[in-house]
């Protein structure tokens, strides 16, 4: 075979498979919620390649092999007035659960708990884990447009507390929708990012900040905060003048050594 015929047979055969691959999606916000407000961003991909954990900024929003990003809600009473969870891009229901009820990790069941699984096509698919009982609102073959309601935010699953894991994947790999990589191929490198514009913005990275404060007449616990023990008027323990204690209590996200309270 002459050269300029083989050069030319190589170039047929790469535009092929260019032309069979497909783009990744464009994601939009998977919440109908104000990120940095009404919810957070807890937790996002592990890119440290090591035991270690780093999120894509080579902060320590993540934990050990972590392959999703945790949009969390401060409490149980933001959960139980219900905060949708959204197809972050268009495709077809693979698989769906629900049924599985909103408890602390300690009392989970599978792992995800309530979950939604859409397939994108060309072997990108995306998942809305942790989905509160009874919410889940499609079914497996349902094509869905982006922003289409899949379920709410719920404390289902193995949750330390209510939050959707949204999962993006590549032919069954994690990928990093901050960064367009995959996980765990080290912090800081920059990268893609596979969001739209407006939920790039709506997701600008927060360090950290305060989920819920208040006051109770005792020593509060974090699980009792979370479940609302001491917001009025569902407060058992009522501040009056015979209250034993008046303690100030607040639950922060992202705190690290040194911080100042």
């Amino acid at each position: 075979m002459r050269p300029l015929a083989h050069l030319a047979w190589l170039l047929t055969l790469t535009f092929a498979a260019a032309a069979g691959a497909q783009a990744p999606p464009r994601l939009e916000l998977p919440v109908a919620c104000e990120i940095g407000a009404a919810c957070v961003v807890q937790n996002y991909v592990d890119q440290d390649p090591g035991p270690g954990a780093r999120d894509h900024t080579c902060g320590p929003l993540s934990y050990d092999g972590h392959q999703g990003t945790d949009i969390r809600l401060p409490g149980r009473p933001e959960m139980a007035a219900g905060v949708a969870v959204l197809a972050a891009a268009p495709g077809v229901v693979r698989a769906r659960r629900d049924g599985e009820p909103d408890v602390p990790v300690t009392q989970a069941g599978p792992d995800a708990g309530n979950n939604v699984v859409v397939d994108h096509g060309g072997g990108w698919e995306s998942q809305y884990s942790h989905l509160r009982r009874g919410s889940v609102a499609v079914a497996t073959g349902q094509r869905v447009a982006a922003g289409t309601r899949l379920g709410l935010i719920g404390w289902s699953g193995r949750a330390e507390f209510p939050h959707v894991e949204f999962a993006l994947r590549h032919r069954g790999r994690a990928i990093d929708p901050f960064t367009g990589a995959p996980a765990g191929g080290g912090c800081g490198r920059g990268g893609a990012p596979l969001w739209g514009a407006a939920a790039q913005a709506a997701l600008a990275y927060q360090a950290g900040g305060l989920l819920r404060a208040g006051f109770a007449a005792e020593a509060p616990a974090l699980a009792r905060a979370l479940d609302g023990a001491y917001d009025a008027p569902r407060n058992t323990a009522p501040l009056n003048t015979r209250a034993p204690a008046l303690v100030f209590w607040a639950v922060a996200w992202g705190l690290r050594e040194g911080d100042r309270e």
